[in-house]
């Protein structure tokens, strides 16, 4: 009986350290993100140690369908008290409007640490895998720069 107790003790014991180690873990990706996009660029440029909050443009079904692809710059206009972008607007369109749409609706949801940019152009590219493989690799990709934020 005793035996009983401590082995159940013990296994209580470790599941709660698994449970307590995988909350440890590295948080991951939720969404895959065409590789080059400003989400998950190089991390090279001087805004990106300021952004706070950013999303991923969605890439539609219907875009992916029709096999549209392009890249676009986008200029925001960012309130500087709040770090929230006010304003997006299209400097150099990706060729479609459902594209651009996307990455405008997405845009607006980013957010700067306050005071730290006014106005930015940020890239933005929409591009299908021409391959599973190809694909598996830009979202591994992805998930290893989000890890590093």
């Amino acid at each position: 009986m005793i035996a009983r107790v401590h082995t159940l003790i013990a296994a209580v014991l470790f599941h709660g350290m698994v449970i307590y180690l995988t909350g440890c873990t590295a948080p991951q990706a939720t969404q895959a993100v065409p590789s080059g996009s400003a989400a998950f660029a190089s991390f090279a440029e001087p805004w990106q140690k300021d952004l706070v909050r950013s999303v991923a443009p969605v890439y539609s079904d219907s875009d992916r369908a029709a096999w549209r692809q392009g890249s676009g710059v986008f200029h925001l206009v960012i309130d500087r008290s709040t770090g929230s972008v006010v304003q997006v607007s299209v400097t150099k369109s990706t060729g479609y409007p459902t594209l651009d749409n996307a990455a405008v609706a997405a845009l607006k949801q980013w957010r700067f640490r306050p005071a730290s940019w006014k106005t930015l152009d940020i890239p933005v590219h929409f591009r299908m895998a021409s391959t599973h493989e190809q694909y598996r690799q830009r979202v591994r990709h992805g998930q290893q720069q989000a890890r590093q934020l």
